[in-house]
């Protein structure tokens, strides 16, 4: 299945889905980024994601964050643990020729390590699969303790609508359901 970047300088390109994965769908995806983007309030001092380094958690295809870097992320760090999707992840980021702004790493989000060399995101996606029984909030905590994610991290949090998952870690800014997902964009309060 091909997923499109919906704007920015990779405008129009397709990248692939691993099987395994559950892409965010284009539509979802084009109005969580309206979201994120209408922050940013005075125009003149750039696009929203310019020069933010995002966490793309159980990536996938990676569609997230190459959606960011399409916009202006200066970086994006895509975590899966399937071998499938890294694959399917270096495809992605090689087509789209963003191999300078991109760091793959091959880890259980639950047991990512923080090393010097990498820096403090300012944008966290988090869009665990539905049928495996993930804890966002024990995530978050984790990638707090380990220097991922600060206070000031916005994270964008995707979940099943019959998730009893509580978000009581994050300053809420905005939910939407759409169809059977929830979709909260809100700032880490630890």
């Amino acid at each position: 299945m091909g997923i499109r970047i919906i704007a920015g300088k990779h405008k129009g390109l397709h990248i692939d889905a691993p099987r395994s994965a559950r892409p965010t769908l284009s539509r979802f995806r084009e109005s969580i980024f309206d979201i994120l983007e209408s922050f940013q309030i005075d125009r003149e001092f750039g696009e929203f994601f310019s020069g933010k380094i995002v966490l793309d958690c159980f990536a996938g295809s990676g569609a997230l964050g190459l959606e960011a870097i399409s916009r202006g992320a200066s970086h994006a760090y895509f975590v899966d643990r399937d071998r499938s999707a890294i694959s399917v992840l270096h495809s992605n980021v090689n087509k789209l020729n963003t191999q300078e702004n991109s760091a793959i790493i091959f880890s259980d989000i639950d047991k990512l390590k923080f090393s010097k060399k990498n820096q403090c995101c300012n944008v966290a996606f988090l869009d665990p699969p539905y049928f495996e029984n993930i804890s966002i909030k024990r995530t978050v905590e984790h990638l707090s303790d380990v220097g991922w994610i600060s206070e000031k991290t916005i994270l964008v949090i995707e979940q099943h609508i019959h998730s009893k998952d509580s978000l009581d870690f994050i300053e809420k800014i905005k939910s939407k359901t759409i169809n059977n997902s929830i979709f909260t964009i809100g700032v880490f309060n630890q």
